[in-house]
């Protein structure tokens, strides 16, 4: 066994994708938030403090939007929309980076 490192925070990003008919994050942008949300983190030299990971259903099935959580801070929102993504990043950090 062997311990790696762990991160400060994590964001996990619904980019899950179902039947048509069904609502989906990745009609929700879901992907475009992941991108988006890496490359912030790169820019400001995060990329070994916060980890951007996707995931698949997180239970909350938005027919807007893509569903986000945020760890450690136990916060998941749904029905998120791509320009709703720097405002939560901000805040994240804020409590993350300042704790």
């Amino acid at each position: 066994m062997k311990l790696e490192h762990s991160p400060r925070g994590r964001i996990f990003v619904c980019v899950n994708e179902k039947a048509p008919e069904k609502a989906q994050c990745l009609k929700g942008e879901g992907e475009k938030c992941v991108l988006w949300l890496r490359e912030e983190i790169k820019k400001r030299g995060l990329t070994q403090e916060i980890w951007v990971t996707r995931t698949k259903c997180q239970s909350y099935c938005p027919t807007d939007g893509t569903v986000i959580s945020f760890e450690p801070t136990h916060k998941q929102y749904s029905s998120v929309l791509f320009e709703d993504v720097p405002q939560l990043l901000e805040e994240f950090l804020s409590q993350i980076l300042n704790s």
